[in-house]
């Protein structure tokens, strides 16, 4: 069974509430490995998600660490996690400093994974026919589905003008930064100049269709709410729900 992008966005929703509601780690790892087992279930290609969490590989360090070093001892509930590993002058790193840097990078973690599952194999059809149903504004809707689309084909025309310009002789890779810096000159001038063309013509295009001539949107398809999705949708909200209510009325995921 697919889920539709109502149910995903239950999903992203209860992910974003629970993440933010638990500061221990091992909590955020839970969440993640239930976001793991969902994609499973889902039969989807975790494999695609690695190129993504490969590029964010230097902000997960980075925020790991500062995270490591600039957690106040206020936030920490546990006499262990005051634990001192190591000072350099004003700059303390506790075992709790530690924990709450690992907590950060699951939730950024978490955050993508979820993301990936709302968004993988998502057609624009499902997104301005959710729009319609929620009666959202047609141009909120077109800005959403224009990003969705432009995306991929800045990356596919960036592949074709970096061919292009390769068989002219022109070479891209080679050399140090600042040559391959002024090199790139070369491939987002005519990027910028074709996407100026593509917003012209979708402009023209929405013209065309008569757009803004009405105040609501046209359904493409008829909705389908199967059972299924409903009793996903319903658990994903009331589990978020239930981890923001333990973390307030009983401390779930502290420190």
């Amino acid at each position: 069974m697919r889920l539709a992008l109502p149910a995903r966005l239950a999903i992203l929703l209860a992910t974003t509430m629970s993440v933010m509601s638990f500061a221990h780690p091992l909590w955020n790892l839970g969440v993640l490995c239930i976001l793991i087992a969902v994609i499973g279930w889902q039969r989807m290609p975790l494999s695609q998600i690695w190129p993504l969490l490969r590029a964010s590989i230097p902000v997960f360090v980075l925020v790991g660490v500062c995270a490591a070093f600039s957690t106040p001892d206020r936030v920490l509930h546990d006499p262990a996690h005051l634990r001192l590993l190591a000072q350099w002058g004003p700059v303390r790193f506790t075992a709790g400093g530690a924990l709450m840097g690992c907590t950060f990078v699951l939730r950024m973690l978490a955050m993508i994974v979820a993301t990936w599952l709302v968004i993988h194999d998502l057609s624009v059809d499902e997104v301005l026919d959710l729009a319609a149903r929620w009666k959202l504004p047609s141009w909120l809707s077109i800005l959403v589905t224009s990003a969705m689309a432009a995306i991929p084909n800045l990356a596919r025309r960036r592949e074709q003008i970096q061919q292009a310009q390769q068989a002219r002789g022109q070479r891209i890779d080679a050399g140090h930064f600042v040559q391959r810096w002024k090199a790139n000159i070369a491939i987002v001038i005519p990027l910028l100049t074709s996407s100026l063309v593509t917003a012209e013509n979708l402009g023209v295009a929405l013209s065309v269709r008569g757009y803004g001539a009405h105040r609501t949107m046209t359904s493409m398809h008829d909705p389908v709410r199967r059972p299924e999705e409903l009793a996903v949708s319903v658990l994903a909200l009331i589990a978020g729900a239930c981890a923001v209510i333990g973390r307030l009325a009983w401390g779930w995921g502290r420190l």
